[in-house]
């Protein structure tokens, strides 16, 4: 475990690179005042880092940060250029840069070639996975549709273009609950997360009947690899080594949609990455945050720590996602790089079919107009 302790306001890096030298980039960086920053860090990575916003600015590229990517490349990012995978993914939708480099996995990629065909887009690493989206395919969606005909699926964001397609409607963390009250019908199909569909039956117990892998059938679903490693067990001790009591005015604990059940009971907030940050950031400004503990990913700890210094932030170190931990400097480096060399991006380029992407697309625009 570790805490950001009382650390100093963090200064925010700004991208605007023109005439910007790599000791300018080294002095900005230790202006973040960031836990996990280490002198060895800055001074590693200060050369990539330059090279890295000089090119993305010189070919006008737009470069999503997904919350977990570990600080340094998540300050690659302009804040309006930092988010979740599908807020990310809309943002794209309205810029006017042909290229797109998305640091995260290629299903969050995927979404972003769907809603902009007609734009390059680039991953660092394409074969970084999901535990979610990789043990779930269009052939699991298909089985489903077949056990229960005539209900409609709802999937999650986390899954490839193939499974969207066989879909009726999309959803996130943030907007599943909402969603899934707009479906017809009293029964609704939801795949992959099995964590997250119990979590949602439970919140819809008296409105909808959440069907889902495994629930009285042999259907294959998947859970995320990183908050499945939260037990109930783990959130007493943290309450009580962390002096986090339930109820407390200033000391919150926090988990995500994707954990088990009962971790989400005993949290005192749960949500998406971008509904626990709105509710940090609400806190902050009313001065009604002094400690909190987040049940996610740990670099979404890291990046809250920076932009929320005058919180101690307590994080689970060794819970990280071995497949966003995949993106790092160097990979992103040669993705602008060959850019600019004019070479061949194929090695990073996430390509879909036209039908994929048609049919793919329906499910994520109705998850669009349900949400207005």
């Amino acid at each position: 475990m570790h805490s950001n302790g009382d650390t100093p306001h963090a200064t925010d890096v700004p991208n605007c690179t023109t005439d910007l030298s790599i000791e300018d980039v080294k002095q900005e960086l230790y202006n973040r005042h960031h836990p996990s920053l280490t002198f060895l860090d800055i001074e590693a990575h200060a050369r990539t880092i330059h090279k890295i916003r000089t090119l993305k600015q010189k070919h006008n590229v737009v470069m999503l940060g997904h919350n977990y990517m570990e600080p340094l490349v998540f300050g690659l990012s302009e804040k309006e250029e930092q988010g979740d995978s599908l807020g990310l993914s809309m943002y794209a939708a309205n810029t006017e840069s042909p290229y797109l480099i998305f640091n995260g996995v290629p299903f969050m990629a995927e979404t972003a070639k769907i809603l902009n065909p007609s734009k390059t887009v680039l991953v660092a690493d394409k074969s970084a996975g999901c535990s979610l989206a990789d043990n779930f395919g269009a052939e699991d969606v298909r089985h489903l549709k077949s056990l229960y005909p005539g209900a409609p699926v709802m999937i999650y964001i986390n899954s490839y273009a193939d499974a969207k397609a066989e879909s009726d409607i999309c959803c996130t963390s943030a907007n599943a609950a909402h969603i899934a009250k707009t479906m017809p019908g009293d029964t609704l199909i939801f795949v992959p997360d099995i964590f997250f569909a119990q979590n949602l039956e439970e919140e819809l117990r008296d409105e909808k009947n959440i069907v889902y892998p495994g629930k009285d059938n042999t259907a294959r679903g998947a859970v995320c690899e990183v908050h499945e490693k939260f037990t109930l067990d783990d959130l007493l001790a943290i309450r009580e080594s962390f002096e986090i009591p339930k109820r407390h005015a200033h000391r919150k604990l926090y988990a995500h949609w994707e954990c088990r059940p009962d971790v989400l009971k005993e949290a005192d907030f749960y949500g998406s990455t971008s509904q626990i940050m709105k509710d940090i950031a609400a806190r902050v400004a009313s001065n009604g945050l002094e400690r909190a503990f987040v049940a996610s990913e740990c670099e979404l700890t890291s990046n809250l720590a920076q932009e929320f210094p005058e919180v101690q932030f307590w994080t689970a170190c060794s819970v990280r996602c071995s497949h966003m931990a995949r993106v790092n400097l160097n990979k992103i480096a040669n993705i602008l790089e060959a850019i600019d060399q004019k070479d061949d991006l194929s090695e990073f380029e996430i390509t879909l079919s036209p039908e994929t992407i048609d049919k793919a697309r329906t499910p994520i625009e109705r998850m669009l107009e349900a949400s207005v």
